[in-house]
């Protein structure tokens, strides 16, 4: 006894001194799967040649099973099969009339979906009836439901989808987005992979892909505590980092557009890009903190959340092949796994690279050569013909093309019954009139060191102290260049070049630029065909736009030198054309040398904007004039901004920019005249 207790001691002492084994816990990545991909799958085993019926069964001319459109449904959350059927039996009566029976009907099936250990996809046939051409109970059923049991049910359950591919570029995708320093804890949790329990939806059937990860690997990371400001060599390595997601929404959204005829499709892949590029921009003016190791995460997550009920959507159509929707499923399902996995289990070490977003981008063009991360800043002509930018003209047929238009520019003033609130000289008392600035507007961005300095321009050309004959001769030169030969086209464009106005030329440069940025405006109202009631407010907003932005001017000077005007943020010349906005879509060289090209870069970004938000927005207010504050606002910081000024938790620094918009542009449509001395409107 005396020994028995010894052992049970002993025993109690080793429990309670061995180290408890580390606790599990469980992570879902759920792999899903639309019904409508289910059905083409099932369609073309069962009946590879749909415009006539599958021959399961045929013996002599009276013994038969032929099925037609079989279809797969959701109902209740269970799924079902159901298909047309025709069934014969018979035999000839000693050489007289033959003894056939016949049935001609539908079959419905009630299944159940599992997984089998070769990840393929099976049904299992829980019960099945048998209905007439009318929907009910036949006569005589007995030897349908033998030829239905015999060569229809095995051909079901024998039919398997395979879930191995979308498996294997999930894990693949995961591996290639680990912690390069240790990839051990995702291969343990890699290795521990099942399948859950299969459920349904109204839209299809979810697969859960379980992994076990240890309790800490759940744990949130810390944030990062509060920084200063980055510096410029911190802010180049940043930008470089944003480049492969860039480059990445691009392949994709180019990708995604010739399987999207719709226009409403194309509108919100317009948006998504351009929007992540706004959301880059605020990281990189110090807007938006860094508060992370990597803020790449945080612009994909968004970007994700965008982008997957675009292509879920577009994924619903008819008219998509079955390969098409197996790619945007694949796609779908491995990001998404991507973000379950780095939102269950921090502490795997799961990262947004640029091996992970090149293979994600693989997954919608499995054979492309193109490198799916390249990225550059030249014009894209594929990019600008996906969004209906019109092609991309010569220096001297955008000259010519404004040259066209009259030096007299007609007003159209909006519709009285559209206009209950008439432009004042002072903004609406529901926000504080600004003080006037002596200078360009405070609230733009602090400045930030640019990846790569404003580009030196050649020093400036001599300019002509006679100011009639500078502006006669710009005039003369619009009215007639047409007749104009090349050299004198050439020597007209030079004088806008480079040029900096002194204090003595200031009332020319204010004129010709005037007239510029009027007949620019004109020519996108008349393009566009635009409607009267708003075409003024259009040509009003443009020269005010130009003011807040950058003062009427193409150029600077630093160090002596005439370089353009570049903002913080990348935005350049007189219309502050960011680059990283609008990265492919215009020539980056030419705005920064080329003034009309720049101004006519701006008119066509904003025209754009104009149309799709602006309208719609004054229309809801039932004030066309709201329309010049909404388009500016989407001008100054994308889609997500054009209701900014409406919303009372907009920021101070948005306020004050949409007020300076708002003060100017009043100015402008009450006939004002530009002050460039202290960049406003008198």
């Amino acid at each position: 006894m005396q020994r028995l207790i010894q052992l049970f001691l002993l025993l109690c002492i080793l429990l309670t001194t061995s180290p408890n084994p580390v606790s599990a816990a469980t992570v879902e990545l759920p792999l899903f799967l639309r019904t409508q991909i289910l059905q083409n799958a099932l369609v073309e085993s069962l009946t590879p040649q749909p415009d006539r019926p599958t021959v399961l069964f045929q013996e002599g001319s009276y013994n038969y099973l032929h099925i037609s459109e079989p279809q797969l449904s959701i109902r209740d959350g269970q799924p079902y099969f159901s298909c047309n059927a025709a069934a014969g039996m018979g035999f000839d009566s000693l050489g007289l009339l033959p003894s056939v029976v016949k049935w001609s009907g539908s079959i419905l099936m009630r299944l159940n979906f599992y997984v089998d250990p070769q990840w393929q996809l099976r049904y299992r046939i829980i019960d099945s009836a048998i209905y007439n051409e009318k929907g009910g109970k036949p006569v005589v059923t007995g030897f349908a439901w033998e030829l239905c049991k015999r060569f229809l049910h095995p051909r079901l359950e024998q039919y398997g989808f395979d879930l191995a591919m979308p498996q294997k570029e999930i894990t693949i995708l995961l591996r290639a987005c680990a912690s390069p320093t240790d990839t051990a804890p995702l291969e343990a949790a890699l290795n521990t992979l099942t399948v859950g329990t299969l459920r349904t939806n109204a839209d299809g059937l979810i697969v859960p892909l379980l992994l076990t990860v240890a309790d800490t690997q759940t744990q949130a990371v810390t944030p990062l505590p509060a920084q200063a400001p980055l510096g410029f060599e911190e802010l180049e390595k940043l930008q470089h980092v944003f480049e492969p997601l860039d480059a990445f929404m691009v392949f994709v959204i180019k990708s995604l557009s010739g399987n999207m005829g719709n226009s409403l499709h194309q509108e919100q892949l317009f948006d998504l890009l351009i929007t992540s590029r706004y959301q880059l921009l605020m990281i990189l003016t110090g807007q938006t903190p860094v508060e992370t190791e990597d803020p790449l995460r945080l612009l994909f997550i968004d970007a994700w959340q965008q982008l997957r009920p675009i292509i879920e959507s577009s994924s619903g159509e008819n008219g998509l092949m079955q390969k098409q929707l197996l790619r945007f499923m694949t796609f779908i399902n491995a990001g998404d796994a991507l973000l379950a996995l780095d939102t269950a289990a921090p502490g795997l070490g799961i990262h947004v690279t640029s091996n992970g977003l090149r293979r994600l981008a693989r997954m919608l063009q499995p054979g492309t050569g193109e490198d799916p991360l390249r990225f550059d800043w030249q014009i894209d002509p594929a990019l600008r013909d996906l969004f209906q930018f019109q092609p991309e003209e010569p220096e001297q047929k955008t000259q010519e093309a404004l040259s066209e238009l009259p030096p007299e520019l007609p007003r159209q003033n909006p519709p009285s019954e559209l206009s209950p609130e008439t432009p004042q000289q002072n903004p609406p008392a529901e926000f504080p009139p600004e003080t006037p600035q002596q200078n360009p507007p405070a609230e733009l961005p602090p400045e930030t060191p640019q990846q790569n300095p404003p580009a030196e321009l050649p020093p400036e050309t001599p300019q002509s102290s006679t100011t009639g004959r500078r502006l006669l001769d710009f005039l003369v030169g619009v009215a007639y260049a047409a007749e104009s030969p090349a050299p004198a086209f050439t020597n007209r464009n030079n004088r806008l070049d480079y040029w900096i106005p002194n204090s003595n030329e200031l009332d020319e440069y204010k004129q010709i630029m005037e007239k510029l940025l009027a007949a620019s405006a004109l020519r996108q109202v008349k393009k566009a065909n635009l409607d009267p009631r708003y075409a003024t407010i259009y040509q009003d907003l443009i020269p005010a736009t130009a003011m807040i932005e950058s003062c009427w001017k193409q150029y600077t000077r630093k160090d002596d030198k005439i370089v353009t005007l570049r903002s913080p943020a990348g935005g350049i010349g007189i219309m502050q054309i960011n680059q990283h906005v609008w990265r492919g879509f215009y020539d980056i060289e030419r705005l920064q040398r080329d003034v009309t090209y720049n101004i006519q870069a701006g008119n066509q970004i904003m025209m754009r904007y104009f149309q799709q938000y602006a309208i719609q927005i004054a229309k809801e207010k039932n004030n066309p004039h709201i329309a010049a504050r909404a388009a500016y606002a989407t001008y100054n910081a994308g889609p997500r901004a054009s209701r900014r000024f409406l919303k009372a938790e907009a920021s101070a620094r948005q306020k004050r920019v949409d007020e300076h918009l708002w003060d100017l542009y009043q100015k402008v449509s009450a006939g004002g005249s530009a002050d460039l001395e202290n960049c406003s409107i008198l």
